[in-house]
């Protein structure tokens, strides 16, 4: 792109909000730079939209490889206000005309939080540098969601929104693949059979003398590796089929919180003690898909709510990005 081209938009922008570093390292040509915006914040809420940042990217921040690579990014945020608090909630009927547009139930899936008012949060985020964006909404009910090379979205008032936040930043930032199978999604087929997945976390394993993160497996780990799966999926199953009714029958979000503590405090043991749990392997279950897809551990927060860590081919897969922007 050239800068002095006749075709770049010169006109002065709209007013729009206070653009605020969260934190600076350097100029942003040398740095990976994101941009948090928040919607569903009225204008008497932006000091906490501000706290709220403040905290989601600090837990952010503490997870590796991003705690070790704090210095490679600078994080800003663009006060943004909301004609009133709150997003859309469709199953709920609740129907907010926020700033940004973001609603639950996207694709017809409960938890996950989109907007489509692309133009408009892209108006808004120029005011500001970035490589990235994140969008925290004013909810405290449970969802979110990443697509890479677009955006991440996470409820900021959740019980488990320090996850989310590192969960869908994966997706967004990293491409990183879902490795979850039994929790009910919008889609069929996501990875054809005899396919090699892109992703860099998840496998077909097409090829097990070529396991694409073969550098980082022991040579006495068996591939694929052999873990308890039908004791789980058992368990996992009968958990999915509780949530789906909380959701038909409009549970409080006292009750699904509830719910996600059962579900950690029953599976996080479980899979803790795998005779492989501390090894890079190739287990089976990923990408929506109980066979047929590998994923790298028996757990990461890719997985599962149970830990707060990617699993070390993931986070390998994140220093990878990280690299492209800054060297």
């Amino acid at each position: 792109m050239d800068p002095g081209s006749r075709f770049i938009d010169r006109s002065p922008m709209k007013a729009g909000g206070e653009v605020w570093r969260v934190f600076n390292n350097g100029v942003p040509d040398q740095k990976v730079d994101i941009l948090v915006l928040g919607d569903g914040y009225a204008r008497a809420e932006l000091d906490k939209y501000r706290r709220d940042t403040e905290r989601l990217i600090s837990v952010l921040f503490d997870t590796e490889p991003f705690k070790s690579r704090k210095s490679d990014f600078n994080v800003w945020g663009i006060d943004v206000a909301s004609d009133e608090s709150g997003i859309s909630n469709p199953r709920k009927g609740i129907w907010k005309n926020s700033a940004l547009g973001l609603s639950f139930n996207a694709f017809d899936s409960d938890r996950y939080v989109l907007t489509f008012k692309n133009k408009d949060i892209r108006e808004i985020a120029a005011r500001a540098p970035y490589d990235v964006l994140i969008i925290l909404a004013n909810s405290n009910k449970y969802g979110g969601g990443g697509i890479y090379n677009l955006y991440a979205t996470a409820t900021v008032d959740t019980e488990p929104s320090e996850y989310l936040i590192v969960h869908e930043f994966g997706h967004s930032f990293a491409a990183l693949a879902d490795e979850y199978y039994t929790s009910s999604t919008s889609y069929e087929e996501y990875i054809p059979e005899g396919v090699e997945p892109w992703e860099v976390n998840v496998t077909a394993l097409l090829d097990p003398k070529n396991l694409k993160w073969k550098d980082l497996v022991d040579g006495d780990t068996p591939i694929p590796t052999p873990w308890n799966q039908d004791a789980y999926d058992e368990i996992a199953n009968a958990f999915q089929e509780q949530r789906r009714k909380l959701i038909e029958q409009g549970a409080s979000e006292e009750d699904m919180n509830q719910y996600f503590r059962e579900v950690k405090k029953v599976t996080a043991p479980m899979l803790a003690g795998e005779k492989y749990a501390d090894r890079v392997g190739a287990f089976e279950g990923a990408a929506y898909q109980a066979k047929g897809l590998f994923r790298p551990e028996i757990d990461c927060i890719m997985f599962s709510r149970n830990v707060d860590y990617y699993c070390r081919v993931c986070a390998k897969g994140i220093e990878t990005v990280i690299d492209l922007y800054t060297r």
